[in-house]
């Protein structure tokens, strides 16, 4: 079983920010943006490509945060999309999709 990727520190459009890889089940979420906290939370449930594309949509809410949902899901998964046929994936995702 792949191990759940570590929270670090990132830089978003020039601000400090965690990238946190937690469990978010009870809320129902797959990803969560946290503008006061910064931080940006990814389900730890999450895996491959949906893995990815979760994590560049809460980026980009963090970048755009004016962004509508429909403009940023329909981005994030075009970005994953094309991240994924390149080949990125998180050393927890050995690969898989």
């Amino acid at each position: 079983m792949p191990k759940t990727p570590r929270s670090q520190t990132i830089r978003v459009c020039g601000q400090q920010w965690e990238l946190a890889f937690r469990s978010l089940r009870r809320h129902q979420l797959c990803g969560l943006c946290e503008y006061d906290r910064r931080r940006v939370s990814v389900c730890t449930s999450m895996r491959g490509i949906d893995r990815l594309d979760t994590i560049c949509h809460e980026l980009l809410h963090a970048c755009q945060g004016f962004a509508s949902e429909e403009h940023v899901a329909e981005v994030a998964t075009t970005l994953a999309t094309v991240l994924w046929q390149l080949g990125y994936r998180m050393e927890a995702d050995n690969g898989k999709g």
